[in-house]
């Protein structure tokens, strides 16, 4: 490996790390809690080291939303290529996004910021219509009423926001304590397993067009 490869390497892994941390001190914390000094301090090295990939904190949660609407985006086209019904490939569509809300609920939460959505825009205007239109096309292939096809679909997305929103919110311990306090069995139930309350949402809704 030649020196210019290697300091290629090396910038890569650092400039990985930095985003890394980011996300790990928004975790523990919030996203207030980013600076560039805590990056810094996270990952071993002084401030200017992180001025050298990143302009500023803006820049850095910036690239992190770039980073979720990729690994979104490659997800979304893997599932449309797959021999699936229409049906099992909104459901898929919609265990993604909750799987990444779990997996990463920071990140879900920063890209999802209604704050931040203006700004993300262009950065995901590329594609959005081609994205917009095979959706679309699913749902028409499940629903008979076309001439609504777009309220439809803002339904979808509403009904997976709200329980994304409603159970990420809600911090492991904090749900514990909340639960000790519900009196129906049944409910309690529901919450203990909030994958499968959410995939038989999803399946009536769709159910129910």
């Amino acid at each position: 490996m030649s020196v210019i490869d290697r300091r290629t390497r090396q910038k890569a892994e650092v400039r990985q790390r930095i985003l890394d941390a980011a996300r790990q001190i928004a975790r523990e914390k919030d996203w207030n809690a980013v600076t560039i000094r805590s990056i810094a301090d996270a990952i071993d090295y002084t401030a200017p080291i992180v001025y050298e990939h990143f302009e500023n904190k803006e820049d850095v949660l910036l690239n992190i939303v770039k980073e979720g609407h990729v690994a979104n985006r490659k997800a979304f086209d893997a599932t449309l290529a797959m021999e699936l019904s229409a049906e099992e490939k909104i459901v898929k569509l919609s265990m993604i996004q909750w799987t990444f809300a779990h997996e990463q609920p920071e990140v879900f939460r920063l890209m999802h910021n209604p704050e931040r959505m203006e700004q993300q825009r262009e950065m995901v205007r590329e594609g959005m219509q081609e994205a917009k239109r095979k959706i679309e096309s699913l749902f028409r292939e499940v629903s008979p009423d076309t001439e609504n096809i777009s309220e439809v679909i803002f339904n979808w997305f509403c009904l997976m926001q709200g329980y994304i929103n409603v159970i990420t919110n809600v911090r492991p311990e904090q749900g514990a304590k909340l639960l000790e306090k519900v009196e129906d069995p049944n409910m309690v139930a529901l919450f203990k397993q909030p994958t499968h309350l959410f995939e038989r949402a999803i399946r009536r809704f769709i159910k129910s067009l």
